[in-house]
């Protein structure tokens, strides 16, 4: 009975919480929807996603809406690298930003669309992975649509203990987990220059 509940609670906080993802936006001087990579500013999201502005080169920038369904404001301009804002998209409908100082160089649009709207197979870049059978207990079965980086994967408990790593060298990965203790662990998918920076949560039964 107890592990029923368990089980049950785990569910569903994971209906709650697992699809939650986080994009990030490289933040500075070119950053519009012309530019590559992480720069480009034309980004699509589901609902309850969060996009991280990154301060990640030089000059004096804050990021601000200027129209549509959400408002934000990072604040007074900073010109310190390292830098980030986040804010948590609620709404569905698209919403314009701009930094202020520089709106004609560095702007955007975040377009928010219902959840499991987005299949992996319309990135060209790995943004999302799928994690299953989760929860689990035996196995764990990690797949991302494209492998244009080499991606490191590491499995954390909730104490911040490493449990896994290795780096993947194909789009489905499948770990032997039967001797993992029960509970809640964070996976997480790096490449080597950052640019790409993934969480999921998992429950091992």
């Amino acid at each position: 009975m107890k592990k029923l509940l368990f089980i049950l609670s785990i569910t569903m906080s994971l209906s709650l919480a697992a699809q939650v993802e986080t994009v990030t936006i490289d933040w500075s001087f070119g950053s519009n929807p012309s530019a590559s990579g992480n720069a480009n500013t034309d980004r699509t999201i589901e609902i309850g996603d969060t996009v991280e502005w990154n301060w990640y080169a030089s000059g004096s920038h804050n990021v601000v809406s200027s129209g549509g369904t959400e408002t934000f404001n990072s604040g007074a301009t900073t010109s310190t690298p390292g830098v980030n804002f986040s804010y948590t998209f609620t709404n569905l409908g698209s919403t314009d930003f701009v930094c202020q100082p520089h709106s004609g160089n560095m702007f955007g649009t975040i377009t928010v669309v219902p959840e499991g709207t987005l299949g992996v197979q319309q990135f060209e870049t790995p943004t999302k992975f799928s994690i299953f059978p989760n929860p689990g207990n035996n196995e764990m079965n990690i797949n991302i649509p494209t492998l244009s980086d080499e991606l490191q994967l590491e499995v954390f408990d909730l104490l911040g203990k490493r449990v896994y790593s290795e780096y993947l060298n194909g789009l489905n990965t499948k770990l032997n987990i039967s001797k993992w203790k029960s509970g809640m662990y964070l996976v997480r998918l790096t490449s080597d220059n950052q640019d790409i920076k993934l969480t999921k949560r998992f429950v091992k039964l």
